[in-house]
Parts: structure tokens; C-alpha cells; sequence
């Protein structure tokens, strides 16, 4: 299959999405190609590369945005063996083109494949005959929050707070669920919608409306959090998470609290005053993008029936109208859960 270029979602700059034709990296020996049947925009890195809220180290523009595609098997190559023709499969990130930057390249038609343009281990995980296109879409910001699952020291039994409920915060409320069934999960989030998407999985959920410290605190008995994710991309929040954390960590065999940043934030994080935080003892950690066998896992459980999608809104647009969709996304903020895009017209 001789394909140089393909038509493609371009952010030409910020603010500014188009549809049109884009030159493709050259085939390399090893090269499987993929043709996109749908595709995301990812509240958090999308938007905040339509925004032109991304720093300049990270992309320039033109850019071909996301990360949230699935596809076909058109053309088989030895970069993935056992991947055949017609199998569908999550394609996820080609992190180089012709002529456009990748940021990070799963808006295209046609996806080429191989180790050059892979973004490093990111593999083409073949989808299970029960697992819908849309599922499969949703799989991978459920499969980044599960690598911070792997990375936060969560037991069971262990009070987990989850902070946002988008895709990663819902991804990280029913991780936590299905590996450690003791655990109490409880979501905060600022958006009214999001909240009730929430209360489908988490033990509890608690609108951010100013009295959420109070409230969580009145919840967990003054116990607070042993764990918090940090799943909301707000800047301002991870600053103030002490207020939510267990105090602890005074002895050698007293373990503080754990706080993990999950979220992509677009501006600096500026925490509290240092006294807030000194006596809480906590340990903090972050994890970026996704482990290979988090796809694979999430993909696991829901034929098993494990991770459910069933309440999870999304719209499906046609990808001539990307450029009207990012800005109804803005506009629409937390009103809106997901925007997918329908290739089939192509």
C-alpha cells in the first residue's frame, strides 16, 4: 500500500482546527499501517494544545492532536507480528509526520506505525470482538490512570480520594475498585454533570462547592485520605490536597499520606504555605502518558465486565466538523464529557 499523505485534524494555531491533507512519514521496513474509524478529543492535552496553552518545548504548530484512536489493520509489518489484516486495534499515538507536528498524532486517517514513529513503546493493542469502538476510545485515558494506580502505594482497606471525573478520574475510581475491593473510593469534582457520571462508580461522590474540605472530612471522620489521586488538570488544586491528607509519618512504622499527580496542568503548580504542608509527612509522586499493558489490562476487564462504560456520556461528530467541535467543547466546558469523531464518511 503506497500512501504518502492522508487527510488529517490539524490545529494550524491556537484556536484554529482544520480537516485537510497532510504529508505522512516515509514507510520504513518495519511499517503497519492502520486506518483511523474513531477518534477523541482528550479534555485535558487536546484542549489545552487547541488553547495554545502547550509550552513551546513541547510542540509547534501545525500540529495533528491526540492519542484516542482506533482503527483497522490495513497493511501488515513486521514492527507488530501478530497484528493481521482487518484485526481493529487501538492505534494511539504516530509521533511523526511530513510536514506537521505530532501532538500527538492520532487524529489522521491513516496511521503508519513502526519503531520510528511509535512514541516510544506505544503499541497497537488488538481490541476484544465484545469491546465497541467507542470503548476501545475511552480505554486509553482509563489505561493512564491506571498506570498511576500501578505507581500511588494503595492498599486494601485504604481511604482513596479522587480528585476530577473525567475520563482519568473515572478511570482511576474503578482501577482502584477492581484491584483493591476493601478500598473506599471517593470522588470530588466541580461540575454538577460530572458528579452524577461519578456516582455510578465511586462509594462517594461530593460537589467542590466551597464546603469540600468540610464535607470530606465529616465523611472519612476526621481520618481523611490515605491516598489521593490528583485527576482534575486544575493547577490550583494540588497545592491545597493537604487539607484532604491524613496526617501520619511520625514514627519510623507510621506511613504518611500519598499524594499522585495524575493531572496535565497548563500553567505552574503553587502550593500552600510550607508550614500547611511540613506536618503532613505525605510523599508525592506523578506518572505521564501510559504503560503498553495498561491498554491491554483495561481492554481485559471490560469483556470481563470489570471496567464499565455504561453511563459514560459522549457526542459523536463527524470529523469534517473538528473545527466546530473544539470550540463547542470550550465553550461547553465540564457541561460536555466527550467529543468523538466518526471517520467513515472519509
Amino acid at each position: 500500500m503506497d500512501i504518502k499523505t492522508c487527510k488529517s485534524v490539524v490545529i494550524e494555531r491556537p484556536r484554529q482546527a482544520n480537516f485537510r491533507e497532510i504529508e505522512l512519514a516515509p514507510r520504513q521496513p518495519d511499517s503497519i499501517i492502520a486506518k483511523t474509524v474513531l477518534s477523541g478529543i482528550s479534555a485535558g492535552t487536546d484542549m489545552k494544545t487547541w488553547r495554545g496553552e502547550q509550552h513551546p518545548d513541547k510542540l509547534f504548530y501545525p500540529c495533528v492532536p491526540g492519542y484516542e484512536n482506533v482503527g483497522v489493520i490495513v497493511e501488515e509489518g513486521s514492527w507488530a507480528p501478530h497484528l493481521k489484516k482487518g484485526d481493529r486495534v487501538m492505534i494511539n499515538e504516530v509521533r511523526k509526520f511530513g510536514n506537521v507536528c505530532s501532538a500527538w498524532g492520532g487524529n489522521m486517517h491513516y496511521a503508519i506505525k513502526d519503531k520510528t514513529s511509535a512514541g516510544g513503546n506505544d503499541g497497537m493493542a488488538k481490541i476484544p470482538d465484545n469491546v465497541t469502538d467507542a470503548d476501545a476510545v475511552l480505554a486509553y485515558l482509563a489505561g493512564v490512570a491506571l498506570k498511576g494506580v500501578y505507581k500511588a502505594p494503595i492498599k486494601d482497606g485504604d481511604r482513596v480520594l479522587v480528585v476530577g471525573a473525567g475520563m482519568v478520574g473515572l478511570g482511576a475510581i474503578q482501577s482502584v475498585k477492581i484491584m483493591f475491593p476493601k478500598a473506599t473510593v471517593c470522588c470530588i469534582e466541580r461540575h454538577p454533570m460530572r458528579c452524577e457520571v461519578a456516582k455510578l462508580f465511586a462509594d462517594h461522590v461530593i460537589l467542590a462547592d466551597g464546603n469540600e474540605v468540610q464535607q470530606y472530612n465529616d465523611y472519612t471522620n476526621g481520618k481523611r485520605a490515605d491516598v489521593i489521586l490528583e485527576c482534575s488538570g486544575n493547577p490550583a488544586v494540588p497545592g491545597t490536597l493537604h487539607k484532604f491528607l491524613k496526617d501520619g509519618g511520625w514514627s519510623r512504622d507510621s506511613i504518611g499520606g500519598h499524594i499522585h499527580l495524575q493531572g496535565d496542568y497548563p500553567e505552574k503548580l503553587i502550593f500552600d504555605d510550607y508550614h500547611r504542608w511540613f506536618g503532613k509527612n505525605c510523599t508525592i509522586s506523578m506518572t505521564c502518558a501510559i504503560y503498553f499493558e495498561c491498554k491491554t489490562t483495561i481492554l481485559q476487564w471490560m469483556t470481563e465486565g470489570k471496567f464499565k462504560t455504561k453511563g459514560i456520556p459522549f457526542e459523536v461528530w463527524p470529523v469534517g466538523k473538528c473545527a466546530e467541535a473544539y470550540d463547542y467543547f470550550d465553550k461547553k466546558k465540564g457541561d460536555v464529557f466527550k467529543v468523538l469523531f466518526d471517520w467513515s464518511n472519509v
